[in-house]
């Protein structure tokens, strides 16, 4: 009886202890946690950038998640893995973060406070057996922070989703947006009302700035403020008044980006049409020489729909053309391109960087050519059969096509006079040496629409917002598997159907003769 006893008050001793070290370590595991990320890009982790973020927080933050309850796939673990992550960023928050889940599918009264936060309702479709509902759910994040409160109308895709959440809760601690403004006035794309592909792009950089559009043939001079500038495909020469500003702009510490298309493609006539800027001379004054050719590559290239004739009809064929090269070759030392992969680059022409560079200026090549492209000059037509053979004056080699500068820089205008159109105010601010700052020049404009997190993370890194980019390169996708051969397709099944059972047979086989042998 007393065995009996004793091994009673064993057991419950032991079973009390299991419980109170669980509870203890589920108390140190919120203080103190740590994961195994198996993943090649460690996609599950969160980065340094947004762990010093958090740091920040000088006052509580308060996140409030709207999410309806029940959802189906694809959304059936969005409000969990939001929460994880929101609760993974409130370890490393001193304690200031706090986070609130609300349904407020069937309440009126959470629905109107929702919305006053920016949360919106997103049509959603409830599928049974017999029939397919919609209904209005709510998938939101709204953040307090004092007097500041910025939102996540609808968090539906996750692939970004600490790029998303550490983006809005920057832009609390900040304050005010940057200025990011982009010069109109010679039939280049207005960012703010252009439609198509540069939609997106508007829509990425109004996420985290202010665009503005900037008029450098105005009566004022620029206006003050401005914490980068973007010249993206100008068809029209810049006047001496307009490169004067542009100089005294860089001058200022102002960063400034050259997109600029030498050649514009017309399918009418499928001839290559030249487009003068005239920004060739200023460029120079900064240490880059654009080309006016156009890089062109046999072996990895783009397509382009090209007219093509069907009978008494003309069928727009997608058509690969070497003059649209596939670029790979990113720096990788550099946080604007590392981890892209592949960009595409339409009529875009070569840059020289002349030796030596000037003293503190920092070259560097952010995307080139590949060694197997060549450079064409005097393009006269745009059709691939154009291309089909090297031409005896192409010349070959890994051109540079995108360029970045940082450093201090002479002023274009130095040693020479002010133009007549200046005001004596404006000319009494001339400068003849910038402060550091930032300049990129790339040989085409065509690009930048498909390539947005390439100018989302270099407009980044031109106001010197860097923390950033390295969480935007972290994407969560799920990896493709190498396509198989109807053999190991096969193979692969008939393990699947048949491992487990072979393994329980070959494990009861051994022990029964594990068992005669004893």
């Amino acid at each position: 009886m007393d065995l009996r006893k004793n091994l009673r008050l064993n057991s419950g001793v032991q079973l009390v202890a299991v419980v109170v070290i669980c509870v203890l370590l589920n108390i140190l595991a919120v203080q103190h946690f740590s994961r195994l990320d198996l993943t090649q890009d460690r996609v599950h982790t969160l980065s340094q950038a947004g762990r010093a973020l958090m740091g920040r927080l000088e006052r509580p933050l308060i996140v409030k998640v709207w999410f309806t309850k029940g959802l189906e796939a694809p959304y059936n673990n969005h409000e969990q893995l939001v929460v994880d992550k929101l609760q993974e960023l409130r370890a490393w928050s001193r304690g200031r973060m706090e986070i609130v889940v609300i349904d407020p599918t069937n309440d009126s009264d959470l629905q109107e406070e929702a919305q006053r936060y920016g949360v919106l309702p997103n049509d959603y479709a409830f599928r049974t057996e017999s029939r397919t509902e919609l209904k209005k759910v709510w998938m939101g994040v709204a953040f307090l922070y004092g007097e500041r409160q910025a939102t996540l109308p609808a968090v539906t895709n996750l692939s970004a989703l600490e790029y998303d959440l550490t983006r809005t809760i920057k832009s609390l601690l900040d304050g005010e947006r940057k200025l990011v403004g982009y010069t109109t006035g010679h039939q280049e794309p207005d960012l703010l009302t252009a439609k198509g592909p540069l939609e997106n792009l508007r829509a990425k950089l109004s996420e985290a700035y202010e665009l503005r559009a900037v008029d450098l043939t105005a009566r004022e001079a620029p206006p003050e403020g401005l914490d980068a500038l973007l010249i993206v495909g100008p068809q029209g020469v810049y006047g001496a008044l307009e490169q004067y500003r542009l100089d005294q702009l860089i001058m200022d510490g102002v960063p400034v980006a050259f997109f600029l298309t030498n050649y514009k493609p017309d399918l009418n006539t499928m001839r290559a049409v030249p487009v003068l800027h005239g920004l060739e001379a200023l460029l120079g004054n900064y240490g880059v020489e654009l080309n006016r050719d156009l890089v062109a590559d046999r072996v990895s290239n783009g397509k382009m729909r090209f007219p093509v004739r069907q009978g008494s009809y003309l069928v727009y064929t997608p058509i690969n053309l070497p003059l649209i090269p596939n670029v790979s070759d990113l720096s990788q030392d550099s946080v604007v391109v590392r981890g892209l992969g592949t960009m595409q680059f339409p009529f875009v022409s070569s840059i020289d960087l002349p030796e030596p560079t000037a003293d503190g200026v920092k070259v560097e090549v952010l995307a080139r050519a590949s060694s197997q492209a060549g450079r064409i000059k005097n393009v006269q037509r745009i059709d691939p059969d154009a291309y089909k053979r090297r031409d005896t004056s192409e010349e070959i080699g890994a051109w540079p096509l995108i360029v970045s500068l940082q450093g201090t820089f002479k002023s274009f205008h130095a040693g020479r006079d002010i133009p007549d159109a200046v005001g004596p105010e404006e000319a009494a601010g001339r400068a003849n040496e910038s402060v550091p700052t930032r300049v990129v020049v790339g040989g085409s404009a065509d690009f930048i629409a498909n390539n947005i997190p390439f100018m989302v993370n270099l407009v980044d890194w031109m106001v010197q917002d860097e923390e950033l980019i390295s969480i935007r390169s972290k994407t969560v996708q799920v990896p493709m598997m190498r396509p198989l051969e109807p053999r190991e397709r096969d193979t692969l099944k008939a393990v699947n159907l048949l491992g487990g059972t072979v393994f329980l047979l070959l494990f009861g086989v051994l022990r029964r003769l594990s068992r005669r042998r004893a």
